[in-house]
């Protein structure tokens, strides 16, 4: 237990003032750990051992992302975890299946993982992207491959949405991603599908640098924790802790793990080569000394190509990312968001057995707005509508925008009369608000709660029904389905 502690310290030292001051929680919990931790039940946990920067296990030791959120969960949690090294991701599987480990630390929910894992609210996304070894349009998703060869790694989330989604895609399945970068690059196979930050961390580190990012992935990486044995006092600890974490806990790790570095090491055959070399010189002397310095020049211009391919794969991965998930004119989360979240939460609300709604959000007489003032009003007028709701709206909640002046809510843990006190206040903060040239505007509103085994478009249709009926029943209203 001791030895846990020193590595906590040391891993956070740098971070333990930021920790007392950003959160009394945190701060309490920290201050009460010399005397608690001999008291906090062991966790065991597996992680996938080759996922790096997500996790990895290098020299016997956990690291990686993961790594970072398990030391403030189990704070939080009051949770001693234990890890259980595998040497693969099929193992750790395989682990939590029969329950050896009794958590996985950080993974996509799947229908196949269903059978055996509960799941945790999520706590990071990411992009998924398609990687190619030629120069091609960008790829929209999976329906534009044809007939090229696809490679993924087997047992990942991935793998299982293909076979289920699209079946007819010629699916090669490898045992990491390294070895279907490897794959890609030999000509084995036409693209790769995996993580985006996995799969820029093996680019940079192994220098493939004929490999390109050639479209985006669905659907993204929504991780989370799973927890084995149907233990659902652990789920609860786990998602207690991890609603607690502060922003700044988020930002930091991905921080740390998203700045890819360029590590200049020598490699073994270049000492070999050295001697090698050292022998031709005696040997021949100066003519050898001009082979060398035309290979260092080769050498040099190599390393600048791999830095500016670094650059410039940062600079689109961070393009990507915030495409995948958000409206490029509010900075809202986009439908396709949206619709992955609402699944998972669903979820959620038919295992826990609470109540989940669905607010719909159109501006009264927008399109009076554009004719009006032009486009360019219609579009601020849209962002501060954005502001407005993102910023009333509780912390539990998802807003995005559905499209054109239409925005949705997602209420998780919220029964019918709740979302409608939250659409009053989203109502009332509308029209108090003094919008620029416009001046005050107003909002009907459609409230709906989820029926068990309802589909998403079925319930989404019964709250438009009752956003058009507000509409319809004098504007800047609030109508709840039936």
């Amino acid at each position: 237990m001791f030895v846990w502690l020193t590595q906590f310290i040391l891993f956070r030292l740098a971070f333990g003032m930021a920790l007392l001051l950003s959160t009394d929680l945190l701060a309490s919990k920290q201050l009460a750990l010399n005397s608690q931790t001999a008291d906090f039940p062991v966790v065991s946990y597996c992680v996938d051992p080759d996922w790096l920067p997500y996790e990895a296990i290098r020299n016997n030791q956990h690291v990686g992302m993961s790594f970072d959120y398990m030391t403030y969960i189990g704070v939080l949690a009051e949770i001693n975890f234990s890890l259980i090294k595998t040497e693969s991701w099929s193992e750790t599987l395989d682990k939590l299946k029969n329950g050896e480990c009794q958590v996985a630390s950080m993974l996509n929910r799947s229908p196949e993982r269903e059978k055996y894992l509960l799941f945790t609210r999520p706590f990071f996304v990411g992009a998924n992207v398609l990687v190619s070894n030629v120069d091609q349009p960008f790829l929209q998703g999976y329906e534009n491959i044809g007939e090229q060869v696809l490679g993924t790694v087997a047992n990942y989330r991935q793998a299982e949405y293909i076979k289920n989604y699209y079946p007819n895609i010629k699916l090669k399945l490898v045992d990491t991603e390294l070895a279907g970068l490897k794959s890609l690059a030999s000509g084995d196979i036409d693209l790769f599908v995996g993580s985006l930050l996995s799969i820029n961390a093996q680019i940079q580190k192994s220098g493939f640098s004929n490999l390109r990012i050639a479209g985006i992935a669905e659907p993204q990486d929504i991780l989370g924790m799973g927890v084995a044995n149907g233990d659902q006092v652990l789920l609860k600890k786990l998602d207690t802790a991890i609603a607690q974490l502060p922003e700044w806990v988020h930002v930091d790790i991905y921080k740390q793990w998203n700045n890819v570095r360029v590590i200049d090491e020598i490699d073994p055959r270049y000492i070999f080569g050295g001697i090698g070399v050292f022998i031709c010189l005696i040997i021949i002397g100066i003519w050898w000394q001009l082979i060398i310095r035309r290979y260092n020049g080769k050498l040099v211009a190599k390393n600048s190509q791999l830095q500016a391919l670094q650059n410039e794969l940062v600079e689109k991965n961070r393009r990507l990312e915030f495409m995948s998930m958000r409206d490029p004119l509010t900075s809202m989360f986009n439908r396709h968001f949206m619709q992955d979240r609402v699944e998972q939460e669903k979820q959620v609300s038919l295992r826990t057995n609470v109540p989940l709604c669905l607010i719909l959000i159109d501006i009264d007489y927008f399109k009076a707005v554009n004719d009006q003032h032009g486009h360019v009003v219609g579009d601020l007028v849209l962002q501060e509508i954005a502001t407005i709701v993102c910023s009333t709206i509780r912390d539990m909640d998802v807003a995005a925008r559905w499209g054109g002046e239409e925005f949705i809510v997602l209420c998780p843990n919220s029964n019918l009369d709740d979302a409608i006190k939250l659409a009053n206040r989203l109502k009332d903060a509308v029209s108090g608000f003094d919008f620029n040239t416009v001046g005050h505007l107003t909002c009907s509103f459609g409230v709906a709660q989820h029926y068990a085994k309802e589909s998403f478009v079925e319930w989404f249709d019964r709250a438009d029904k009752a956003l058009y009926t507000a509409k319809d029943t004098g504007r800047n209203t609030i109508i709840a389905a039936k």
